[in-house]
């Protein structure tokens, strides 16, 4: 079961990493908008690829409940 977790913490702070390096990538954008993002945009992006990290984080750790039952 830890494996598991761990991968899907690792996905996680994958998806914040990639978040925080390219926040202009068609992944982030508004479905149907063709505009370029505003920095305002790409900079709510970039903090909210740091929440996910933490989130990540947050799941690995807590997963390691599983490795001591």
């Amino acid at each position: 079961m830890f494996i598991f977790i761990f991968l899907l913490g690792s996905a996680v702070i994958a998806l914040g990493i990639f978040a925080i390096r390219h926040p202009d990538s068609w992944w982030f954008k508004r479905i149907g908008d063709d505009r370029e993002p505003s920095e305002g945009w790409m900079g709510y992006i970039k903090f909210a690829g740091k929440i996910t990290i933490g989130l990540g984080v947050m799941i690995i750790i807590f997963g390691t409940q599983y490795l001591t039952g």
